[in-house]
């Protein structure tokens, strides 16, 4: 499975895959989303599908220095 554009076959195969929490020691700031999406399901990656504003808006707001990808 390619991990940054999965197939058809994948998406369909991610619909009851859940994707790991990630936190770790010493944070500053813990973001808190709902259910992730079938891409993220089939890639592994929060907030995976193209079009997704939230590594927009952490790079916007000024969490990044740069535009990251969920990968």
């Amino acid at each position: 499975m390619n991990k940054l554009k999965p197939t058809k076959e994948d998406l369909r195969d991610a619909i009851n895959r859940t994707t790991d929490d990630l936190i770790d020691y010493d944070l500053k700031v813990l973001f808190c989303g709902i259910n992730p999406g079938i891409w993220s399901g089939a890639t592994g990656f929060h907030f995976a599908k193209p079009g997704n504003r939230f590594w927009k808006a952490l790079y916007l707001g000024g969490y990044t220095n740069r535009l990251l990808h969920p990968s």
